[in-house]
């Protein structure tokens, strides 16, 4: 029996010390924890007006800057034309010959007629200066020597009208033979091989190489933004070609009355060989303006709630007061506070510990 009571009074003591220990270390905890009546120090900053920036990104598509399509003026059949869409092709290349039969044989004709001619005109000059000197001697009448310059006139007439038409079927002829004008890459074939050509119509398409372009449309409220020879940046994902540099080389005056978009033309620097941009290509140019004198917050002093969003500014006595406020645009710099806040305004500009409307604050 005295050793039961002894048992337990031990552990009444033992329960007891715990409870004191737990008491202590509760009061001591309590103690280490700001009350809300306590100061918390925040980070603040005073709204003002800056000169904001915008940024503009249009789409568009990547085209090389010089594209021909290749016709002949002759009608004949297409005797030799050894190309596919794709392939390369170097200035000079014959690309295209066209049957040229007929024309050789006009030529040959008119060489022949023309040979005829300046002989004629030989023997005529021959008569009309000896014939000019007899008259000069009155050895020949006046009615000789107007006969022999008149079919001297003619001889000549004759040879030049032959020398003209030498150079016409020589006109003809080449473009019985097409060469490549530049350096560059067959984008599209209309006809083959054994095909009849006819004036005018296209038989192969030849893109220029290293030379591209972006085509873009701009609408109308935006395309004051671009002028002649501006910078802008531009993107080919496709081509790993990001944060490039284009020039604006051409902006259509007359834009479309239908969509009030406006073409705009930016030039590519000279590209390599393997510079991996083609044509069609999905591309984006940027440009970044001034915008309007606008009041910026950085990131960090803005709290959502829900689909609200907002920030803590102070009253006159230090306390927080949760201002919901209208957001603009974002950029590097922060976001831009379209209403709610006003300049000269101090704010929490770092939300980093639980605030609450009241509370006092001491700045930093």
């Amino acid at each position: 029996m005295k050793y039961s009571i002894m048992n337990i009074s031990g552990r009444l003591l033992s329960a007891l010390a715990v409870l004191m220990l737990v008491g202590i270390s509760c009061s001591s905890s309590e103690s280490e924890q700001p009350t809300d009546d306590q100061p918390v120090t925040v980070d603040t900053q005073t709204a003002e007006y800056v000169q904001g920036t915008a940024s503009h990104r249009f789409s568009g598509t990547v085209s090389s800057d010089r594209t021909i399509n290749m016709s002949t003026k002759v009608m004949g059949r297409i005797a030799q034309l050894d190309l596919e869409e794709g392939d390369y092709v170097s200035k000079g290349d014959v690309l295209i010959q066209i049957k040229d039969d007929n024309l050789q044989a006009q030529k040959n004709q008119v060489e022949s007629r023309l040979i005829e001619a300046k002989a004629a005109l030989n023997n005529t000059k021959t008569n009309y200066n000896r014939i000019m000197n007899l008259h000069e001697q009155e050895s020949a009448t006046q009615k000789e020597l107007d006969d022999i310059s008149t079919q001297y006139e003619m001889a000549k007439a004759k040879v030049q009208t032959l020398e003209s038409k030498l150079q016409e079927v020589e006109d003809m002829l080449e473009y019985t033979r097409l060469t490549a004008p530049f350096n560059g890459y067959v984008v599209s074939k209309m006809a083959s091989e054994g095909d009849m050509a006819s004036p005018g119509q296209p038989i192969i398409a030849l893109e220029q190489e290293g030379i591209m372009k972006v085509k873009i449309t701009v609408p109308e409220s935006n395309i004051s933004l671009f002028n002649y020879d501006d910078t802008v940046s531009v993107d080919i994902k496709a081509a790993g070609f990001n944060d490039g540099i284009g020039v604006v080389q051409n902006i259509n005056q007359a834009g479309n009355r239908g969509s009030r978009q406006f073409a705009v033309e930016v030039m590519l620097p000279e590209l390599e060989k393997n510079a991996g941009i083609k044509s069609g290509m999905f591309a984006q140019v940027g440009l970044v303006t001034e915008s309007d004198r606008s009041i910026v917050v950085p990131k960090s002093a803005i709290i959502e709630r829900g689909q609200l969003t907002g920030l803590y500014t102070l009253n006159d006595d230090s306390e927080i007061v949760l201002r919901w406020v209208r957001l603009g645009d974002e950029s590097a710099g922060g976001i831009e506070v379209l209403s709610g806040l006003s300049e000269g305004e101090s704010y929490v500009a770092s939300v980093d510990q639980p605030l609450r409307e009241g509370r006092k604050v001491n700045t930093q």
